[in-house]
């Protein structure tokens, strides 16, 4: 587990890196490198490209949404960016002053934005929401009424209490429970196991 977390800081510090570097400067990213600065290259790269997408994602959301769920969508969105800025710089400020530091938020900004790209493709499909609730199944086991509430705040992991992060669960998780009738506290703990495994 720490190695994995070392790996994902390791890519979170490369993208933070990437977006210290001036836009002129157009490095190319070496994936063989192991360096800081080829970590950082990578990792500003990585997530231009996941914050593309995501922001494809967002306008198609809009414009599949009823006009009330798209001014809630909208709402949601600036405290989920309100939340991403203000978590990932906690993570960079935590790793200061070491090197590695630009790429721990860098990974950060790529887990945190890739985990918010899914609940957006999630509210236009439904699809992204099953393979939580598949895992909560299968750890259940036989007697599924009674381990499916444990298992799914076991992958949930500890609570997160973070007043921007509730802010922003609130607010999707009550979309996420009129659009899907998923329940509120499960959409929660569902939504905590997609956090950056830096926490």
């Amino acid at each position: 587990m720490i190695k994995l977390k070392a790996f994902f800081g390791l890519i979170a510090g490369v993208s933070l890196t990437a977006l210290l570097v001036p836009a002129h400067a157009q490095e190319t990213c070496n994936p063989d490198s192991f360096s800081n600065p080829d970590l950082v290259i990578c990792g500003q790269q990585t997530f231009k490209k996941v914050d593309a997408v995501l922001n494809e994602q967002y306008k198609k959301a809009l414009v599949s949404l009823a006009p009330a769920d798209k001014k809630q969508l909208t709402d949601v969105q600036k405290k989920w960016v309100s939340f991403k800025e203000a978590y990932c710089e906690d993570i960079y400020q935590s790793a200061l002053p070491g090197a590695e530091a630009p790429i721990e938020k860098l990974g950060c900004l790529v887990q945190t934005t890739n985990a918010r790209l899914g609940e957006l493709v999630a509210l236009q499909t439904g699809l992204p929401l099953d393979g939580f609730y598949k895992a909560a199944s299968a750890m259940a086991g036989q007697d599924r009424e009674k381990g499916l509430v444990a298992s799914m705040e076991r992958l949930g992991g500890d609570n997160f209490d973070d007043p921007l992060w509730r802010q922003y669960v609130d607010g999707h998780c009550e979309m996420s429970e009129r659009v899907f009738r998923e329940d509120i506290a499960n959409c929660a703990v569902r939504m905590r196991f997609q956090l950056p495994l830096n926490r």
